[in-house]
Protein backbone atom coordinates (compact mmCIF):
# COMPACT_ATOMS: atom_id res chain seq x y z
CA UNK A 1 0.00 0.00 0.00
CA UNK A 2 1.23 3.76 -1.00
CA UNK A 3 0.20 5.60 2.42
CA UNK A 4 1.31 8.85 0.74
CA UNK A 5 -1.55 8.17 -2.41
CA UNK A 6 -4.10 6.74 -0.33
CA UNK A 7 -3.90 9.89 2.22
CA UNK A 8 -3.84 12.05 -1.14
CA UNK A 9 -6.95 10.23 -2.54
CA UNK A 10 -8.72 11.60 1.00
CA UNK A 11 -7.88 14.89 0.92
CA UNK A 12 -5.62 14.37 3.68
CA UNK A 13 -2.16 16.32 2.11
CA UNK A 14 -2.71 19.77 1.76
CA UNK A 15 -0.39 21.92 -0.56
CA UNK A 16 0.36 25.65 -1.93
CA UNK A 17 -1.08 27.12 1.50
CA UNK A 18 0.29 28.91 4.73
CA UNK A 19 0.35 26.64 7.85
CA UNK A 20 1.80 27.28 11.39
CA UNK A 21 3.79 23.96 12.65
CA UNK A 22 3.65 22.84 16.74
CA UNK A 23 7.75 23.68 16.58
CA UNK A 24 6.36 27.48 16.03
CA UNK A 25 7.86 27.47 12.12
CA UNK A 26 5.72 27.92 9.29
CA UNK A 27 5.18 26.26 5.59
CA UNK A 28 2.73 25.66 2.80
CA UNK A 29 2.28 21.71 3.18
CA UNK A 30 0.68 19.79 5.58
CA UNK A 31 -0.41 16.27 6.18
CA UNK A 32 -4.12 16.04 8.15
CA UNK A 33 -4.44 12.10 9.42
CA UNK A 34 -8.21 12.81 10.77
CA UNK A 35 -9.68 12.03 6.99
CA UNK A 36 -7.79 8.28 7.45
CA UNK A 37 -9.81 7.71 10.74
CA UNK A 38 -12.80 7.04 9.77
CA UNK A 39 -12.61 4.17 7.16
CA UNK A 40 -11.99 1.22 9.52
CA UNK A 41 -10.61 -1.05 6.86
CA UNK A 42 -8.25 1.32 5.21
CA UNK A 43 -7.01 2.31 9.02
CA UNK A 44 -6.98 -1.65 9.82
CA UNK A 45 -4.71 -2.15 6.69
CA UNK A 46 -2.36 0.47 7.51
CA UNK A 47 -1.72 -1.23 11.22
CA UNK A 48 -1.15 -4.02 10.31
CA UNK A 49 1.82 -2.40 8.26
CA UNK A 50 2.85 -0.53 11.50
CA UNK A 51 2.77 -3.53 13.37
CA UNK A 52 4.11 -6.84 10.55
CA UNK A 53 6.35 -5.23 7.90
CA UNK A 54 9.44 -5.69 9.58
CA UNK A 55 9.49 -9.29 10.75
CA UNK A 56 12.92 -9.17 12.34
CA UNK A 57 11.56 -7.12 15.13
CA UNK A 58 11.38 -9.22 18.11
CA UNK A 59 8.00 -9.78 19.16
CA UNK A 60 6.27 -7.12 21.59
CA UNK A 61 3.69 -8.02 24.21
CA UNK A 62 1.83 -4.09 24.35
CA UNK A 63 1.42 -1.36 22.09
CA UNK A 64 1.24 1.91 23.06
CA UNK A 65 0.44 5.16 21.52
CA UNK A 66 -0.30 8.68 22.73
CA UNK A 67 -3.93 9.59 23.29
CA UNK A 68 -6.13 10.96 21.78
CA UNK A 69 -5.48 10.33 18.19
CA UNK A 70 -3.08 7.43 18.61
CA UNK A 71 -6.06 5.08 20.54
CA UNK A 72 -7.28 3.31 17.37
CA UNK A 73 -3.51 2.99 16.27
CA UNK A 74 -2.74 1.05 19.40
CA UNK A 75 -6.19 -1.06 19.46
CA UNK A 76 -5.66 -1.75 15.47
CA UNK A 77 -2.34 -2.77 15.78
CA UNK A 78 -2.70 -4.98 18.53
CA UNK A 79 -5.41 -6.83 16.65
CA UNK A 80 -3.94 -7.17 13.48
CA UNK A 81 -0.45 -8.30 15.48
CA UNK A 82 0.98 -11.64 14.14
CA UNK A 83 2.04 -12.19 17.83
CA UNK A 84 -1.03 -13.51 19.97
CA UNK A 85 -2.20 -12.06 23.45
CA UNK A 86 -0.62 -8.29 22.23
CA UNK A 87 -2.40 -5.50 24.68
CA UNK A 88 -2.82 -2.11 23.83
CA UNK A 89 -2.83 1.01 26.03
CA UNK A 90 -2.13 4.68 25.66
CA UNK A 91 -0.82 7.29 27.61
CA UNK A 92 -3.11 10.32 28.52
CA UNK A 93 -2.15 14.13 28.17
CA UNK A 94 -1.25 15.76 31.73
CA UNK A 95 -0.14 19.24 31.02
CA UNK A 96 2.57 19.32 29.17
CA UNK A 97 3.52 15.29 29.69
CA UNK A 98 1.55 12.05 29.51
CA UNK A 99 0.75 9.45 31.97
CA UNK A 100 -0.75 5.73 31.74
CA UNK A 101 -3.92 7.21 33.99
CA UNK A 102 -6.55 4.07 33.17
CA UNK A 103 -6.76 1.39 35.52
CA UNK A 104 -4.04 -1.60 34.75
CA UNK A 105 -2.26 0.26 31.98
CA UNK A 106 0.94 0.21 33.57
CA UNK A 107 0.78 -3.17 34.18
CA UNK A 108 1.31 -3.97 30.37
CA UNK A 109 4.29 -1.88 30.88
CA UNK A 110 6.31 -3.02 33.85
CA UNK A 111 8.41 -6.01 32.63
CA UNK A 112 7.20 -6.15 28.70
CA UNK A 113 8.60 -5.56 25.63
CA UNK A 114 6.75 -2.95 23.79
CA UNK A 115 6.40 -1.24 20.13
CA UNK A 116 5.29 2.43 20.52
CA UNK A 117 2.83 3.28 17.12
CA UNK A 118 2.48 7.04 16.00
CA UNK A 119 0.57 8.29 13.26
CA UNK A 120 2.56 11.46 12.45
CA UNK A 121 6.19 11.93 13.23
CA UNK A 122 7.04 15.60 13.47
CA UNK A 123 8.94 17.18 15.91
CA UNK A 124 9.24 14.38 17.57
CA UNK A 125 8.67 15.72 21.36
CA UNK A 126 5.37 13.50 22.23
CA UNK A 127 7.11 10.05 20.89
CA UNK A 128 10.44 11.46 23.12
CA UNK A 129 7.73 11.80 26.04
CA UNK A 130 6.38 8.40 25.66
CA UNK A 131 9.16 6.20 24.86
CA UNK A 132 10.82 8.01 28.00
CA UNK A 133 7.33 6.89 30.31
CA UNK A 134 7.17 3.55 28.92
CA UNK A 135 11.43 3.07 30.08
CA UNK A 136 9.97 4.73 33.22
CA UNK A 137 7.38 2.30 34.30
CA UNK A 138 9.92 -0.38 33.58
CA UNK A 139 8.97 -1.27 30.19
CA UNK A 140 11.68 -2.28 27.18
CA UNK A 141 11.05 -0.41 23.84
CA UNK A 142 12.02 -2.34 21.39
CA UNK A 143 10.81 0.25 18.14
CA UNK A 144 8.84 2.94 17.10
CA UNK A 145 6.01 2.62 14.08
CA UNK A 146 5.11 5.85 12.45
CA UNK A 147 2.65 6.11 9.52
CA UNK A 148 4.67 9.36 8.75
CA UNK A 149 8.27 11.11 9.26
CA UNK A 150 7.55 14.18 8.35
CA UNK A 151 11.13 15.08 9.83
CA UNK A 152 15.17 14.07 9.97
CA UNK A 153 13.72 11.33 12.46
CA UNK A 154 15.89 8.44 12.77
CA UNK A 155 16.13 5.56 15.36
CA UNK A 156 19.70 7.11 16.74
CA UNK A 157 17.75 10.25 17.37
CA UNK A 158 15.03 8.90 19.09
CA UNK A 159 17.20 6.22 21.37
CA UNK A 160 15.45 3.21 19.71
CA UNK A 161 16.15 0.47 18.50
CA UNK A 162 13.99 0.22 15.33
CA UNK A 163 12.85 3.21 13.62
CA UNK A 164 10.20 2.10 11.13
CA UNK A 165 8.20 4.60 8.70
CA UNK A 166 5.17 4.09 6.04
CA UNK A 167 6.11 6.97 4.43
CA UNK A 168 8.76 10.09 4.31
CA UNK A 169 8.15 13.64 3.70
CA UNK A 170 10.52 16.69 4.07
CA UNK A 171 8.53 19.83 3.43
CA UNK A 172 10.06 23.04 3.52
CA UNK A 173 9.80 25.11 6.65
CA UNK A 174 10.15 28.69 7.25
CA UNK A 175 10.90 30.40 10.74
CA UNK A 176 8.24 33.02 11.66
CA UNK A 177 10.03 35.86 11.56
CA UNK A 178 11.48 34.82 8.14
CA UNK A 179 8.56 33.51 6.46
CA UNK A 180 8.57 33.99 3.23
CA UNK A 181 4.77 33.22 3.23
CA UNK A 182 4.20 35.64 5.81
CA UNK A 183 6.49 38.22 3.26
CA UNK A 184 3.74 37.39 0.46
CA UNK A 185 0.70 38.44 2.97
CA UNK A 186 -0.72 34.67 2.63
CA UNK A 187 -3.47 34.12 4.29
CA UNK A 188 -2.62 31.64 7.30
CA UNK A 189 -5.15 28.65 8.02
CA UNK A 190 -6.21 28.86 11.50
CA UNK A 191 -8.36 25.52 11.96
CA UNK A 192 -5.50 22.89 11.12
CA UNK A 193 -2.00 22.97 12.67
CA UNK A 194 -1.28 25.50 15.07
CA UNK A 195 -2.70 28.48 13.13
CA UNK A 196 -5.21 29.60 15.49
CA UNK A 197 -2.49 30.07 18.58
CA UNK A 198 -0.74 32.37 16.60
CA UNK A 199 -3.61 34.22 15.40
CA UNK A 200 -4.42 34.86 19.22
CA UNK A 201 -0.68 36.00 19.49
CA UNK A 202 -0.80 37.92 16.57
CA UNK A 203 -4.79 38.79 15.54
CA UNK A 204 -3.25 42.25 13.70
CA UNK A 205 -1.40 39.72 10.75
CA UNK A 206 -1.55 41.58 7.87
CA UNK A 207 -2.52 38.62 5.27
CA UNK A 208 -5.49 37.70 7.48
CA UNK A 209 -6.69 34.01 8.68
CA UNK A 210 -8.85 31.16 6.48
CA UNK A 211 -11.00 28.03 8.11
CA UNK A 212 -10.52 25.18 5.97
CA UNK A 213 -12.87 23.04 8.03
CA UNK A 214 -15.99 25.34 8.72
Amino acid sequence: MDVLDELGKRGAILTGMHFVYKSGTHGPNYINMDPLFPDVNLLSSVCAQLCNDLLEWKSYETVVAAATGGIPLAVLSALQTQWSGVSAVWADKRGDDFAFERAGFVNQIVGKTVLIVEDLLNTGDTTRKIIDLVRGHGGDVVGVSVICNRGPHTAESLDVPKLFELSKVDFQVFPADTCLLCAEGRRIVEDIGHGNAYKEANPDYSGGYVKLLS
